[in-house]
C-alpha cells in the first residue's frame, strides 16, 4: 500500500465509526441520517462544488480527461440499465443499482493518487472529476428521480433536477471560472474545506444507515461488482481510442475503477429510493476498493 495512505484515510474511517456507533448507541436512527444527508446535499455540496471548479483551470489541451469521465457514464448508462432490468428488481432498487453503477466516488481515489502520483496527480484527476460531477449532477440526478417519489415524468424529472442546489452551483462555479472573476481566496478555500468536511458527515450518515445484508441482493451486488469492472474497461477503451499515456492514462484509469459514489445515498435519500440497500453498496463498494486500488495504482505506475 503507498506509504501515507491510512493517515489520509483516517478521517473518513473515523466518521463512519462514528455514524455505526451513533446507531448502534441509540443516539441517531435513519430520520437524522436523511436530515444529515439532506442539509448535505442543499448546502455542503454546493460549498464543495463553489470552492472547487471555480478554480480549475480549464485549459483544452487536458479536456480529454473530463470527456473520459462523461464517456464511462455515458456509455456505461445503457450496459448497466440492461443488467438492472434482467434482474427484474422493484422501481426503488433498481434506481440504487443503477445510480451506484454510474457515479464514481473520486474523493477516495483523492489520497490514492497523492500518494501515487503526488500533486500531479491530484491535479489531473481534479479534471476528471469536473466532468464526473457534470454528468452525475445532470443525467444521473434524473435517473434517480424518475426511479423514485418523482416518477418518470419527463416534467416531474426537469422540476426535480432543477431544485436541486447543487445544479445552480456547479452552474455558478463554471460561469465565474470562464469569465474569470472569482471570490477571494479564503472565502474559496473556506467553501472547499467546508464542502470536504460535509463529505464526511455523508460517510457518518452511512455508518448510521448501514447494516451488513444477511445475504447479498442483487440491488447491492449489481454496482459492487459493476461500478469498477465496467468503469475500467470503458476506461481502457477511452484511453486507447485517444491514446492517452503516463500520467493522464493512469488517472483515467484509476478514476474509472472507483468505488461507489457517496451522491448515490444522497439521490437515495431525496427520492425516497432504497436507502437501505444504497448504504450498503456505498460502503461495501468502499471497503472493496482499499483491497483493489493499491495493487491497481501499482500496475499503473
Amino acid at each position: 500500500m503507498p506509504d501515507g495512505l491510512l493517515p489520509r484515510l483516517a478521517p473518513v474511517l473515523v466518521a463512519f465509526a462514528v455514524g455505526l456507533a451513533a446507531r448502534r448507541l441509540g443516539l441517531a436512527g435513519p430520520a437524522h441520517a436523511a436530515r444529515l444527508i439532506g442539509l448535505v446535499a442543499h448546502v455542503g455540496l454546493p460549498a464543495l462544488i463553489l470552492g472547487t471548479v471555480t478554480r480549475l483551470p480549464l485549459a483544452a489541451d487536458i479536456a480529454l480527461l473530463p470527456l473520459g469521465a462523461v464517456f464511462i457514464v455515458l456509455a456505461g448508462w445503457p450496459l448497466a440499465a440492461g443488467m438492472v432490468r434482467l434482474a427484474r428488481l422493484p422501481r426503488a432498487q433498481a434506481g440504487v443499482a443503477l445510480a451506484g453503477t454510474l457515479i464514481m466516488n473520486l474523493a477516495v481515489i483523492y489520497p490514492f493518487a497523492h500518494a501515487a502520483w503526488g500533486t500531479a496527480g491530484v491535479a489531473r484527476l481534479a479534471f476528471f472529476d469536473f466532468g464526473s460531477a457534470c454528468v452525475v449532477l445532470t443525467l444521473v440526478y434524473g435517473l434517480a428521480a424518475a426511479h423514485g417519489r418523482a416518477g418518470a415524468r419527463p416534467r416531474t424529472v426537469l422540476v426535480a433536477f432543477l431544485r436541486f442546489p447543487p445544479v445552480w452551483a456547479l452552474a455558478a462555479a463554471v460561469a465565474m471560472n470562464l469569465a474569470g472573476r472569482l471570490p477571494p481566496e479564503p472565502v474559496l478555500e473556506g467553501l472547499r474545506l467546508g464542502g470536504l468536511t460535509a463529505v464526511l458527515a455523508v460517510v457518518a450518515a452511512l455508518g448510521i444507515l448501514f447494516r451488513a445484508p444477511r445475504r447479498l441482493q442483487a440491488p447491492v451486488v449489481l454496482p459492487l461488482l459493476l461500478r469498477p469492472l465496467l468503469g475500467l474497461a470503458l476506461g481502457a477503451a477511452w484511453v486507447t481510442a485517444w491514446g492517452l499515456e503516463g500520467l493522464d492514462r493512469a488517472v483515467v484509469l484509476a478514476g474509472a475503477a472507483a468505488p461507489a459514489g457517496f451522491n448515490t445515498l444522497v439521490f437515495a435519500a431525496l427520492h425516497g429510493l432504497d436507502r437501505e440497500a444504497a448504504a450498503a453498496v456505498v460502503s461495501l463498494s468502499f471497503a472493496a476498493s482499499l483491497l483493489y486500488l493499491p495493487p491497481l495504482l501499482w500496475l499503473l505506475g
